[in-house]
């Protein structure tokens, strides 16, 4: 079995259980000792980050890569494309969320508790944010998925920043129009049955979690 280090809020994380879900494979997730970064974590992974992968005893961090090497060893169902520069494409939009979008969103997680908020910041990074969607809608056709219309590498991790976005635009008070055709993909995406468990258990995540810097 394999064994995938991470903890339930980490957005990272979500996107390779995705992954293992869609590939069907046998794993569980494994919160890291004494939390990531640990002195007893990093003598298991060394980098102490997570996302962390122990494939019998073969060690990997990194998402992209645990991805890609989850897809490589897994090929069915495919989460690349065929054609070479279809496969540089996908890439190409993963990295660009992974990147230019995510971090943005995660620069909010320390603005839920009420007393760090700062309206500035959050409508500056809102205004950042708008300007990478509107990017990525120029880039893209959804048909309905990133690559086509089956679910790739691509797509993995924009199912919990979605989810993020949904829920700290109401609680931090901005507004971010996404384009018709990006509404459309996130639609799409959350009706995916590789999709649609994870997602739900990652909105019961989010929700405690904000839950819980409210009350600081």
């Amino acid at each position: 079995m394999m064994i995938l280090y991470d903890l339930p809020i980490s957005s990272y994380g979500c996107k390779i259980r995705i992954v293992l879900r869609h590939k069907n494979l046998n794993w569980k997730s494994v919160a890291p000792p004494d939390g990531y970064g640990s002195r007893a974590y990093c003598q298991i992974i060394s980098a102490g980050t997570i996302p962390a992968l122990d494939d019998n005893g073969f060690k990997l961090v990194e998402s992209e890569a645990i991805a890609e090497y989850l897809d490589e060893i897994a090929p069915t169902p495919t989460m690349l494309p065929n054609d070479i520069k279809d496969r540089a494409v996908a890439r190409s939009l993963s990295r660009f969320h992974d990147s230019r979008i995510e971090p943005l969103l995660r620069a909010y997680f320390d603005q839920v508790t009420p007393t760090n908020r700062d309206q500035q910041f959050i409508q500056n990074n809102a205004s950042l944010l708008k300007t990478r969607f509107e990017q990525l809608a120029r880039m893209v056709s959804p048909a309905p998925f990133l690559c086509g219309s089956a679910l790739s590498l691509a797509d993995c991790g924009f199912v919990p920043s979605f989810a993020i976005l949904n829920r700290l635009q109401p609680l931090l008070g901005f507004s971010l129009q996404l384009t018709e055709n990006i509404r459309d993909y996130k639609t799409a995406l959350a009706k995916h049955p590789s999709v649609r468990n994870e997602l739900h258990s990652y909105y019961e995540t989010l929700d405690s979690w904000i839950a819980a810097k409210l009350s600081i």
